[in-house]
């Protein structure tokens, strides 16, 4: 077989691979971050927005940068901001330039709340990442991260046009 090509059907497609990894790897991690925040009943998806919040120091976070930020859709990240406000873990504002944009921040609780967790949160990403990257020497390493992010560029571009 041509090693130049890659094959586009059946067990060694990439697409599907790339799928595959990415569910085992964000199962992995929810399951692990999800149990620090028993009796919150949290999904990935909100805990990843908070621990965004939380990590962001002060820098005002619109909910428009989360959407492009996690290439999520506009009712989507409503949905995952309501529920995080419903349990009273962030709180939300109008920008004062722009009253079209949401302004997204950790309420009292959830800044306590992360700050009781955030290392452990970062501790389990790094065990993760150690695991994706398992057995890759470090120039491997450095193909793979810029080889995702040409792949996220062809189609963050894509969906640009």
């Amino acid at each position: 077989m041509d090693e130049t090509k890659f094959n586009t059907a059946g067990a060694d497609s990439l697409g599907p691979l790339i799928k595959v990894a990415n569910t085992l790897i964000e199962k992995e991690l929810n399951n692990r971050v999800a149990s620090m925040f028993e009796g919150y009943s949290l999904t990935g998806p909100q805990i990843t927005l908070m621990v965004y919040l939380h990590d962001a120091h002060g820098h005002a976070v619109t909910q428009r940068e989360i959407a492009d930020r996690f290439v999520l859709s506009h009712p989507t990240i409503r949905g995952i901001v309501k529920r995080l406000e419903s349990a009273g873990l962030i709180k939300t504002s109008q920008l004062e330039s722009d009253r079209r944009q949401i302004l997204l921040e950790l309420s009292d609780a959830g800044q306590r709340l992360m700050d009781r967790r955030a290392d452990d949160i970062h501790a389990v990403m790094g065990q993760i990442n150690a695991r994706i990257t398992d057995g890759l020497k470090g120039s491997e390493q450095k193909m793979l991260v810029s080889t995702l992010k040409r792949i996220i560029a062809n189609f963050s571009a894509g969906a640009a046009q």
